[in-house]
């Protein structure tokens, strides 16, 4: 289905939360957090609001900063 908000939609909360840590990896103005859309029943990222919890954690934060530097060497390379 697709949401009227226009938004990407995910299915589940596994689904979403990788995609949250992935906007860390490639964005400089990441999404903050997730949440449940009332108008199509999925999950959507948002930049507003507090930082979730997930991206705080050390194993998080430390597959950010490895990734990061992954695509920061990858350029480089190209």
């Amino acid at each position: 289905m697709r949401c009227p908000t226009g938004k990407n939609g995910y299915y589940s909360e596994s689904e979403v939360q990788e995609a949250l840590i992935r906007s860390h990896i490639r964005f400089v103005q990441a999404a903050k957090t997730y949440y449940k859309c009332h108008d199509c029943g999925e999950y959507h990222l948002t930049k507003q609001g507090e930082l979730h919890p997930l991206l705080s954690t050390p194993e998080v934060k430390a597959r950010i900063k490895r990734e990061q530097q992954e695509q920061a060497w990858l350029g480089k390379l190209r």
